[in-house]
């Protein structure tokens, strides 16, 4: 059986409302996070789950993605949430706990499926591989450490081109934008390259964060925007993957995009959705977001 997590930076459940940019939009799999009750992709289950750990103050990413990808209280371990890139500490834990290299260790392929420039994925290996010292132009994320523990690697434009593969913005077309050399593709061709490239692995992981930065921006027309790119994505993905073998997990860190009225993060409840092999089981009972990488680990071993 093959998992893949597809981690949505700062999605929340939130009020129906104006502040609420999911509300009204025509969304395939993500309208129950506009409150409205309307059902999420046919065949899809999804329940609410916290972020907070019961932790004060706001949830945060460092800390929300180390517990998403550990399985462990990474907010207790850093002292409180933390936000931006995860510290030396959370970095250890991540490389020792993440889902993705104790599967390794357990002998299953697993893989990051968001490709990178061949030069930049090269600096980030020698940054965590601590042949160079992090800095503000290569911090290793949460999401790159836990692809490289125990043996990882980062994939490349190469990967994209292969169909195997996909850049963080799915098009290619903000890479091209800044001046690389990405493949530029469809939204569509993007979720069919992270659904194959999801089949070779028992369990892989696809990152999207942009959601998040529209949340901090205020902006209802580019947060509208960025959820209906997000959207026909997972729903094209979906579509893409054999559901008999195939088991797609959406979860984010907290909320954010859901409330426009503040450029915080907030403590919304986050979605844990899944779609296709064993999904009904994998949502249920879960509380937090300290249930995700054990159910990830446990469905890969059957």
């Amino acid at each position: 059986m093959r998992a893949l997590l597809v981690f949505v930076d700062g999605i929340g459940f939130g009020r129906r409302g104006p502040q609420n940019p999911f509300c009204d939009l025509p969304l395939e799999v993500l309208a129950p996070l506009g409150a409205d009750g309307r059902a999420t992709f046919q065949g899809a289950h999804l329940v609410a789950i916290d972020a907070t750990l019961g932790h004060a103050g706001l949830p945060q990413s460092a800390t929300g993605q180390s517990v998403i990808f550990t399985g462990h209280d990474a907010i207790a371990l850093a002292g409180g949430h933390a936000s931006g890139y995860p510290s030396p500490r959370l970095r250890d834990l991540v490389t020792r706990e993440g889902f993705l290299g104790r599967a390794r260790e357990r002998g299953r392929r697993a893989a990051f499926l968001n490709a990178f420039d061949a030069g930049r994925a090269e600096r980030v290996a020698r940054v965590l591989s601590g042949e160079d010292k992090p800095n503000r132009r290569f911090p290793p994320s949460a999401s790159t450490v836990c692809a490289m523990a125990r043996g990882g690697t980062l994939a490349t434009f190469d990967d994209v081109r292969d169909g195997r593969a996909a850049t963080f913005d799915l098009t290619g077309e903000l890479l091209v934008a800044a001046g690389a050399d990405a493949p530029r593709v469809s939204i569509a061709s993007a979720a069919r390259s992270v659904a194959a490239g999801a089949a070779e692995n028992a369990l892989a992981l696809f990152e999207i964060f942009l959601t998040d930065a529209a949340g901090h921006s205020q902006d209802t027309e580019w947060a509208r925007d960025e959820i209906s790119r997000t959207d026909h994505f997972l729903a094209e993905l979906f579509r893409a993957i054999d559901p008999r073998e195939q088991l797609v997990v959406v979860t984010s860190d907290h909320g954010n995009v859901e409330d426009l009225s503040v450029r915080t993060h907030t403590r919304a409840p986050v979605p844990l959705l899944a779609f296709g092999a064993g999904a009904a089981d994998f949502v249920r009972d879960a509380k937090s977001l300290l249930d995700v990488a054990p159910r990830l680990l446990a469905f890969a071993a059957q």
